[in-house]
């Protein structure tokens, strides 16, 4: 399992936070941003000043930046060894291979703030209609290929250098050395799109998960699943159903579909309040 998952319920007196974290190449960049992105957002002063949307693109990049740290590559191959915090390990970024899409949605008040940055996905129902809050990054997107190429890379068959299937990520260092140009414009982006919607009162409930969900059902699907058992399951039995409902029989006659890592986070609104 590669993916992590993030519910704060009291990031401060005022703001929930959840996210949803698809790692590659191992488990080991989602599991440090799951550890480290509310610590981080509640020292940036942008958050503190209340420009959350501000405040999330500077966080998403930095992760990148502590990514790049002697103790960040230490955490980080601690995680992928399954080490305790203070083994002793030696910084060799050369093993620095992982990588995480990352969608992250604040509530606070009546608003909702959403960042992504890769093909993780959130999606909320009002009044049973699906509402994309977050949109998809995808290589061949002509926005994400001018990037691309700009920074000198390629995409061949779909593919950013060939190998991945995405065009933004935390981590995935290995596509971020272009020095002469800034972070958020490197071939593969931490930089996330937000998205703020205003609550009107009429949302029921919301979804975050990664693109395993997304690859078996379409956000509408998704939503109809939920909605027709949310008045008589726990959330916690529905998001299971879903999941399992996104699992192949088998791996011979999926061709690749329903056999990936799955993660869903469901927040259900009550009283015009998550």
């Amino acid at each position: 399992m590669e993916d992590a998952k993030l519910v704060n319920l009291s990031l401060d007196s005022n703001t929930m936070l959840f996210g949803v974290f698809d790692g590659h190449g191992g488990k080991e960049v989602a599991e440090f941003v799951s550890r480290h992105f509310c610590e981080e957002l509640l020292r940036n002063k942008a958050y503190q000043q209340g420009n959350l949307e501000q405040a999330l693109k500077e966080n998403f990049l930095r992760m990148d930046e502590m990514l790049r740290t002697t103790e960040g590559v230490k955490e980080v191959l601690r995680i992928a060894k399954d080490l305790p915090d203070n083994y002793p390990v030696e910084a060799d970024s050369s093993q620095m291979i992982a990588g995480c899409t990352s969608v992250v949605t604040l509530v606070r008040n009546n608003k909702i703030y959403v960042a992504n940055a890769g093909d993780s996905r959130c999606v909320l129902a009002r009044e049973g209609r699906a509402v994309e809050l977050s949109f998809d990054h995808k290589p061949d997107l002509p926005e994400e290929h001018n990037r691309i190429t700009r920074a000198g890379g390629v995409v061949e068959d779909g593919r950013v250098m060939g190998n991945l299937n995405l065009s933004r990520s935390i981590g995935d260092l290995e596509y971020k050395k272009n020095n002469s140009i800034p972070q958020k414009d490197q071939m593969i982006t931490a930089f996330p799109d937000v998205k703020v919607e205003e609550q009107k009162g009429n949302e029921d409930f919301m979804i975050l998960a990664c693109d395993g969900v997304w690859d078996m059902l379409t956000s509408q699907e998704c939503v109809n699943f939920v909605a027709q058992r949310i008045r008589n399951k726990p959330l916690q039995t529905i998001a299971d159903e879903v999941l399992d409902r996104c699992l192949a029989p088998d791996i011979a006659s999926s061709g690749g579909l329903g056999c990936d890592n799955t993660t869903i986070i469901i927040v259900e609104f009550k009283n015009n309040s998550s």
